[in-house]
């Protein structure tokens, strides 16, 4: 099997019918703030709706979740969070940003009943697990062991400890913000030619390597993040084929595809016959970050990105990673038809405030022979 890549499709052509037997949602409402739900109502576009036709890998940084900065905020914004992941429904989540639980057993991660309630409403069987390292800035994976199953008997590991690639200056590559690795097995759906095969029988059944990261941030990281860019080009080319599958790094790169900082995969993606993609399927022009200073240079700007490792080029059809845009922001965006007029950056600061200054990005996977 191959597991190619494909953009979304239009909401038509889809099925009514996500994982679970539960139907998709058409509306993302929170009872913990009514009036915010209202005015945020149906935030999550149909095209980005969970379904049991693709493998879903969505990311997202939460902005301080769980952090004793944003508790307030958390009160109100939990539960519209939670709506938001159960409309998108995916099949793996990577979060950044999020306060992962004590060693001492004190409390726990913040993203734990998150999982939980993912699971109680039948959305999924999720189950979450956190970097050591990170303190209230943790990277963090959250799936849907219905359709993955992770290949590491124990929690997954940060890949590269904190310490492990310092600068000259004595800096950490990744700025104590360490990598997570996961690797899975994910189930494919049955077709009218395939029976359903359960985990470890049959040819219905994948694995890839998952790598989520959080780099450093501003223009002062950009020599931490071209430190950074060559430790996981490595990965790419020279670590993660020793296992015989497919591998992808997403997360917060914290600077635009076309950066300079991102040299060594730039140059291993303009390679004669590599397989290794990054600028291709992250769109320059495309936003996930909603800085809104007040600078034209700063406004908005697409830092959420992917690097992988693909069986063959031809899979990729488009920008495959494809940012959500909020609904609200969609319609706004449709009437203004320009992104710094007033009533957009009014509804942007609202969605910024409510939620998080990032909007997820979906990376839709297929399967075929």
């Amino acid at each position: 099997m191959s597991m190619k890549r494909r953009r979304t499709t239009p909401s038509g052509s889809r099925g009514s019918r996500s994982r679970g037997g539960v139907r998709d949602r058409h509306n993302v409402v929170t009872s913990e703030n009514d009036n915010l739900s209202k005015a945020l109502a149906d935030l999550v576009p149909d095209e980005f709706r969970g379904t049991d036709r693709y493998l879903d890998v969505v990311q997202w940084n939460l902005e301080w979740f769980g952090a004793q900065k944003s508790l307030a905020k958390d009160k109100k914004r939990f539960g519209l969070v939670l709506d938001i992941l159960t409309a998108l429904n995916g099949d793996l989540f990577i979060f950044q940003e999020v306060t992962g639980p004590s060693k001492d057993g004190r409390y726990p991660g913040a993203l734990d009943a998150v999982a939980d309630e993912l699971t109680k409403r039948g959305a999924g069987e999720y189950v979450v697990s956190y970097t050591d390292a990170g303190g209230e800035q943790r990277v963090a994976m959250m799936w849907d062991r219905e359709w993955l199953r992770s290949k590491i008997t124990r929690d997954p590991p940060d890949l590269f400890t904190a310490g492990t690639y310092k600068m000259p200056d004595g800096k950490d590559a990744f700025g104590q913000r360490t990598p997570f690795y996961g690797y899975f097995e994910a189930r494919i759906p049955a077709t009218s030619h395939e029976p359903d095969l359960k985990h470890g029988g049959g040819s219905n059944r994948f694995d890839f390597q998952a790598l989520g990261v959080h780099l450093k941030a501003m223009g002062e990281g950009h020599a931490q993040r071209l430190a950074s860019a060559e430790v996981l080009a490595k990965w790419l080319t020279a670590e993660a084929p020793k296992i015989d599958s497919d591998a992808f790094i997403m997360g917060d790169w914290n600077a635009p595809p076309d950066d300079s900082c991102w040299a060594p995969l730039h140059t291993l993606e303009q390679a004669p016959q590599s397989k290794v993609v990054f600028q291709k399927i992250n769109d320059p022009s495309d936003f996930s970050y909603l800085w809104l200073a007040n600078r034209s240079d700063k406004y908005v700007s697409r830092i959420d990105l992917s690097a992988m490792t693909l069986s063959s080029m031809q899979q990729v059809v488009g920008k495959a990673a494809q940012v959500v845009h909020w609904k609200p922001i969609q319609d706004v965006l449709a009437q203004a038809g320009d992104i710094t007029a007033k009533k957009v950056k009014d509804v942007m600061a609202q969605l910024k405030d409510s939620i998080s200054d990032h909007m997820p990005v979906v990376t839709r996977f297929y399967f075929t022979e």
